[in-house]
């Protein structure tokens, strides 16, 4: 019962987290061509905006992402099982590298799925809260409290640890601000079809 009501969903998850995999075993050489680097976006390689989301630093930044990519679609299954990820994934990535290279100029390379999982998480916050759902309130709270505490005080020095790589916390942010913004557009949308 439960695979059939959320067949789409998990078969989207599935590929999902095949394609982050297929991608993390060729690194580092798919980092290469397909990370974030800010010079590569400045000669037009546009794709990386999107592509860098599934690269990853090493095997546990990897596993904590797919782990994030696994749960967070459940912890709202309301919204996910009516709407597909892929279009959310691909507009946070795209606003969160656009971010990153005309606010944030000086960050050279960014890779991971964490800023897109951001974006998934308060898109899913901003649905339950529009549907009266006490849970919005409360996982918005966190989110919220999380992205706060980064930009004051940094992402906490474990996760650093096990990524190897320092965490771009405004990736965080801009995610945080791309799921808002896309459930923003999709509700102007919907009113104006139903005008």
């Amino acid at each position: 019962m439960f695979y059939s009501n959320n067949k789409r969903l998990i078969l989207e998850l599935i590929t999902l987290i095949a394609l982050t995999f297929i991608v993390y075993l060729f690194e580092p050489k798919s980092s290469l061509y397909l990370a974030y680097y800010h010079s590569s976006i400045a000669r037009l390689e546009v794709w990386r905006f999107f592509t860098a989301s599934f690269c990853h630093t090493n095997f546990n930044h990897f596993l904590m992402n797919v782990i994030g990519l696994t749960i967070t679609p459940f912890l709202f299954l309301e919204t996910y099982q009516k709407f597909p990820l892929w279009p959310l994934i691909l507009f946070n990535s795209l606003f969160i590298g656009l971010a990153i290279f005309f606010i944030d100029p000086t960050i050279l390379s960014y890779v991971g799925l964490s800023g897109v999982l951001h974006g998934l998480f308060s898109y899913g916050v901003m649905n339950d809260i529009a549907r009266k759902d006490k849970w919005g309130w409360i996982l918005g709270f966190g989110i919220v409290t999380k992205v706060v505490y980064e930009q004051c005080f940094g992402a906490a020095q474990v996760t650093i640890e096990e990524i190897n790589a320092p965490v771009l916390i405004n990736a965080h942010l801009y995610g945080v601000i791309a799921g808002i913004l896309f459930y923003l557009i999709l509700l102007i949308k919907n009113y104006n079809f139903n005008r």
